[in-house]
């Protein structure tokens, strides 16, 4: 009888730790995969073309595109603030496309190996970070073009990690491997602020309203700052060692960030103190041990719920904890 007690027990503690639902994009590894910000939409890429779109609610891809004639990987994905636009991306082509009905709206050569990219809302602007050190904005409209220059004041090459682009396309934040991070306007390239991390970046992400953001380091280190002054707002309470945050969002209305991680990990925390107010492990796709997964994205699903992809192809939607989320208001 003690024995059943202490089943039910345990089992009664790790039910709130498992998603509501769990869809299934892909059978094998996941090079990257991308959700909308309100986790309607994701993308899957498992090597060359194509990248599948699967839409909320429905069993099957709504899309499949091609890279132009490319054999080679599709190794970055975004998609645009109002979940309208995409881009998919291998390290010397871009493409661009509607998500509303599927149609290619560009297709761009690179000169060289790209390693960060962003979209404004509808797709109107393009930010890429380069492997040499620079970043161009690209005005998909008018042809446009700016290249800014402002991580490479240094005699040593420091390539861009990681980029952000906000939704109307004025402002973007980029990082570089030094553990620099800028913030600059994207009209002449003056940088508006700034600050550094002692390890390099590897991931930068705008809060949704220009006035925050967030940046982590290569040693799991994470930090929310005010804009534009970059002044420090707090840091996350990590409690643990030997992960690296892969994605975010943030959620200033609600006082939260959500992260996921290399180590299966998928986080929220309050964005004014940094504490953890609630944590859960993304499934895994095989029987390997030790088995794990990176969570290549995360999104905020309605009031109470929140998204994650990862590696493994699984899509998962899990409860908020009510009694966390009264606190973090």
């Amino acid at each position: 009888m003690l024995l059943c007690v202490t089943f039910l027990l345990i089992t009664g503690c790790d039910a709130g730790d498992r998603p509501v639902s769990q869809n299934r994009y892909a059978k094998g590894t996941v090079l990257a995969a991308q959700t909308s910000t309100n986790g309607r939409f994701t993308l899957i890429a498992t090597g060359p073309s194509p990248v599948q779109v699967w839409q909320q609610g429905v069993p099957e891809p709504i899309y499949r595109w091609y890279q132009g004639e490319s054999n080679d990987d599709i190794l970055l994905l975004t998609t645009s603030p109002d979940s309208q636009t995409a881009a998919t991306a291998t390290q010397t082509t871009v493409a661009v496309w509607s998500l509303l009905n599927g149609e290619n709206r560009g297709f761009y050569q690179l000169e060289q190996p790209l390693r960060a990219l962003a979209l404004s809302d509808n797709g109107r602007h393009l930010l890429l970070g380069y492997q040499d050190g620079s970043v161009e904005f690209v005005n998909l409209s008018s042809g446009r073009r700016l290249v800014f220059m402002g991580h490479l004041q240094t005699e040593q090459q420091q390539r861009i990690n990681s980029v952000d682009l906000s939704a109307n396309g004025r402002y973007a934040l980029t990082a570089s491997q030094d553990g620099q991070v800028l913030l600059w306007q994207t009209t002449d390239a003056a940088i508006l602020g700034q600050w550094r991390h002692e390890n390099s970046i590897t991931l930068v992400r705008l809060g949704p309203e220009g006035k925050l953001a967030f940046s982590a380091d290569a040693q799991g280190q994470g930090e929310l700052h005010h804009l534009p002054s970059g002044l420090l707002l707090s840091r996350l309470q990590i409690p643990y060692r030997g992960q690296t945050f892969v994605s975010a969002r943030l959620s200033p209305d609600r006082n939260q960030l959500l992260t996921g991680s290399t180590s299966r990990r998928l986080e929220l925390w309050q964005l004014d103190n940094g504490q953890q107010l609630q944590h859960w492990q993304v499934g895994t796709h095989t029987k390997l041990r030790p088995a794990s997964a990176m969570v290549y994205d995360v999104a905020f699903s309605g009031a109470r719920q929140v998204y994650s992809v990862s590696s493994s192809g699984l899509g998962e939607t899990w409860n908020l904890d009510s009694k966390d989320s009264r606190e973090a208001n």
